[in-house]
């Protein structure tokens, strides 16, 4: 079974970075992105089986990016992550295929054991 590759989504560079290392040491092969619109310009020069994608960015919106995403990659693994317990974006974000939605602060080990799931 090949490495699964993950893409990381979050306008907090440290976030996404130590999230990218974290999935590194789990022998997963992982890259950040600090944007939506960065985050298609990377899957335009490389393809990844699962992205986190935070829902709140202030150049593009988690909702924004995901249609995006969808459109030249239907069938990626795409899990929102988000702060906030009610929001609408989240709502949306569901009605546009994200395949699960995980709540920040998250432990590390409930979102190996989903990425687990999607092999």
């Amino acid at each position: 079974m090949s490495v699964q590759k993950i893409l990381v989504v979050d306008d907090n560079k440290d976030f996404a970075d130590v999230f990218c290392d974290i999935l590194k040491a789990n022998n997963y092969e992982a890259q950040s992105c600090y944007g939506g619109q960065q985050a298609l310009e990377c899957l335009q020069n490389k393809s990844f089986d699962i992205m986190f994608l935070d829902m709140r960015m202030p150049d593009m919106d988690g909702v924004e990016t995901l249609k995006k995403v969808k459109l030249s990659n239907p069938n990626m693994t795409v899990i929102v992550m988000t702060g906030y317990s009610v929001d609408e974006m989240v709502h949306k974000a569901l009605e546009e295929k994200a395949s699960e939605i995980i709540y920040k602060p998250f432990e590390i080990e409930k979102v190996l054991s989903l990425i687990a799931s999607t092999q």
